[in-house]
């Protein structure tokens, strides 16, 4: 068993910032920028919750609450401490999961790491490329028909194609951004 949801990671990013109950993490997520990123389920919450534990990522105290039942205040082990940070500056492999892992990468590298969100976005941006010659040298040079077999193949293989390009002029002009910025905070 190990980490198979994005939320997953969100939990431990959370915990690297401060200890806290699942609730706390919950209304984090849907009242902030995380909440436009995944969707959670207060019962996946929980879940998830349990699941880190069972992995040794994440360790529970028992705080009373007067008459009130106690609740689990979570925060990370060395490990899920370790797991979390080696996995936040790693740049995803596929295009698809920019969309959500990424993005939640580096909502956690700009406030956990600063100094690693341009070398992530260099990093993703390769990584990008290297998909793209992949899907490139997969595309076939003929015109194929519509009536042919391999037409709607070629079809979804030029869209992965585009996708790519898109997704490299965004992350091209996010690093192109903060370069500026940075740039800019130093002359200060």
């Amino acid at each position: 068993m190990q980490i198979s949801e994005p939320a997953e990671y969100v939990i431990l990013g959370l915990l690297n910032t401060r200890s806290m109950h699942g609730y706390e993490m919950f209304q984090l997520i849907e009242g902030g920028t995380l909440g436009q990123i995944i969707h959670l389920e207060m019962s996946q919450m929980y879940a998830f919750l349990k699941k880190l534990e069972r992995l040794h990522y994440i360790e529970a105290e028992i705080e009373p609450q007067g008459t009130r039942p106690p609740r689990k205040i979570f925060q990370l082990t060395p490990i899920g401490h370790d797991i979390f940070l080696q996995w936040v500056i790693q740049p995803v492999e596929k295009p698809r999961d920019i969309r959500i892992l990424f993005l939640i990468k580096l909502y956690f590298v700009q406030r956990l790491q600063p100094a690693q969100l341009q070398p992530l976005l260099q990093q993703q941006i390769e990584a990008c490329q290297n998909f793209l010659q992949h899907l490139q040298a997969k595309q076939q040079t003929t015109t194929l028909q519509p009536v042919d077999a391999a037409f709607f193949d070629q079809v979804v293989l030029s869209s992965r194609i585009y996708q790519t390009h898109s997704l490299l002029e965004w992350l091209q002009e996010l690093l192109e951004n903060i370069t500026h910025s940075n740039q800019h905070l130093s002359t200060y």
